[in-house]
């Protein structure tokens, strides 16, 4: 038989069928893959010879080719990883069952990889350095993919407490009011938080850039005379 003139097969359509049965099973094998795929298993093999590990990195570029930004555009670092962090959360939320794959191995996607390396680039520009830069995009990470799975948990997380003076009980029975839009106010508070926190540590680095701290933080009493009794 002649060769067929297009590839029956390509890297994209291997992952995303990848992708779908990770949807409805929270895994998948090869041969589950090819049966899915009317193929062999040789066939995938092919396009990814290094098996499954390689199928899950593709499965990653996938989603952060979705909407994953890798340019700031003139945007300041907050705005910048305002918009980066949602769109991140958000490719995750629709895949929830993909996180605890893409979480267990070593990120090697090139664009993902080109993601982090734009949010980076615009905290070092911000004033972070080397040794705090990769402990914020961490912690980014790790807020936005456990946001991304709050998205698909159940809205009942906490069982309601039948005191009726009970404070986590009072916020369960106020968020029933708001359903849909539990998960991303949680997220959006937290979001908030945490870049307030990441814009006081740069700041401090711009005031002194040799400590990374404001130039007060922990530094000795001025030597001299002491002051007024209860001074300082």
């Amino acid at each position: 038989m002649p060769r067929p003139s297009t590839p029956l097969l390509s890297r994209a359509q291997i992952a995303t069928a990848a992708l779908a049965l990770i949807d409805e099973a929270g895994t998948f094998t090869l041969p589950g893959l090819a049966k899915a795929l009317s193929v062999s298993p040789s066939s995938i093999y092919h396009h990814f010879p290094g098996g499954r590990e390689s199928i899950v990195e593709a499965i990653r570029g996938l989603l952060a080719a979705e909407g994953i930004e890798t340019e700031p555009g003139g945007r300041d670092w907050r705005r910048f990883v305002e918009d980066w962090s949602r769109a991140y959360r958000e490719e995750f939320a629709r895949h929830p069952r993909a996180v605890p794959l893409l979480t267990g191995q070593v990120v090697t996607d090139p664009e993902t990889l080109a993601g982090y390396e734009a949010v980076a680039r615009v905290l070092r520009d911000a004033g972070f350095r080397d040794e705090t830069l990769l402990h914020a995009v961490t912690i980014l990470d790790s807020f936005i993919i456990g946001s991304a799975l709050d998205a698909s948990a159940p809205l009942g997380v906490w069982a309601d407490s039948p005191d009726p003076g009970s404070a986590l009980g009072s916020a369960i029975r106020a968020a029933r009011n708001e359903p849909a839009r539990s998960s991303e106010r949680s997220f959006e508070i937290g979001l908030r938080i945490i870049l307030d926190g990441l814009g006081a540590i740069a700041s401090a680095v711009r005031q002194d850039p040799i400590e990374g701290r404001p130039a007060s933080a922990g530094r000795p009493p001025p030597t001299g005379p002491p002051g007024p009794a209860g001074a300082g």
